[in-house]
């Protein structure tokens, strides 16, 4: 994190130390770094994030306490005090009277390798089924909050020839679950969501909305909001949605229903 002082004002705002960009608290996490720090640094008057650093934390830095559970806020909350102290103590010095000296530990070229850590964006909550393992998945939903992909769906299921369009579904609870006996056929495609039970299935049996992901890792579908509809119950709004296929196969003697692709 760096607090940034203009050369000649007395002003500051947090910023990313092994980061370099608008959101390092949350590329810190995504990262899974366990230890991070502090820099003081002047403003640059043509590029953001590369003052002079006049002041930082030793390397190789603090630790994080419980970096595998810790969130934005918490880890805010440990670094701000840090970030005011370093900011007192470079007033006090003068540190950012002209001419101002250079206090970073790493060398200029370290310097040209720093991670952009980027704006956050609706594409970061993104799901990547394809490539993303259950502890990506997690870290994400811990750091950035809900996920969410695209769904196809069919728009009538009387019209003839059907049609689909993809909507928008944000998970907004859930959690990881032991494989159910026959489950592991939908491993080999990360992502195609199936219900566990045969068509058609109705949501008053007890049934739920599983998905492996890239390492396969089974997850239960618990609660997600379809674009367009309230948060709701993940069987029913997807049977609302029309997500669920019409054809059921069985894996081992027990019955699966697939949805009609995979997300997107």
């Amino acid at each position: 994190m760096l607090w940034q002082l203009p050369r000649h004002v007395s002003s500051a705002g947090p910023r990313g130390a092994l980061f370099r960009g608008p959101a390092p608290l949350h590329h810190t996490l995504l990262a899974g770094r366990t230890r991070t720090g502090v820099t003081l640094q002047t403003l640059d008057l043509k590029d953001f994030d590369h003052g002079v650093i006049l002041q930082q934390t030793p390397s190789p830095g603090f630790e994080i306490p419980n970096p595998e559970s810790c969130t934005v806020p918490e880890l805010l909350n440990l670094v701000a005090p840090k970030g005011a102290e370093i900011l007192v103590d470079g007033i006090r010095k003068g540190l950012f009277v002209p001419p101002v000296h250079d206090a970073g530990w790493r060398s200029p070229e370290e310097h040209e390798s720093l991670i952009h850590a980027a704006k956050i964006k609706p594409e970061d909550r993104h799901i990547d089924w394809a490539n993303w393992t259950w502890l990506d998945i997690s870290r994400r939903i811990r750091v950035l909050g809900p996920l969410w992909s695209k769904a196809l769906v069919i728009n009538d299921a009387t019209a003839n020839p059907s049609s689909f369009q993809y909507r928008r579904v944000i998970f907004t609870e859930m959690e990881e679950v032991e494989p159910m006996k026959g489950s592991e056929a939908y491993a080999v495609v990360p992502g195609l969501p199936f219900v566990d039970g045969a068509h058609p299935i109705e949501s008053r049996q007890g049934k739920g909305v599983y998905v492996f992901t890239q390492d396969g890792k089974l997850l239960r579908i618990n609660q997600m909001k379809v674009e367009g509809e309230q948060n709701a119950d993940a069987l029913r709004a997807a049977l609302k949605a029309r997500m669920v296929g019409g054809r059921t196969f069985s894996s081992n003697g027990s019955d699966y229903t697939p949805f009609y692709n995979p997300l997107q």
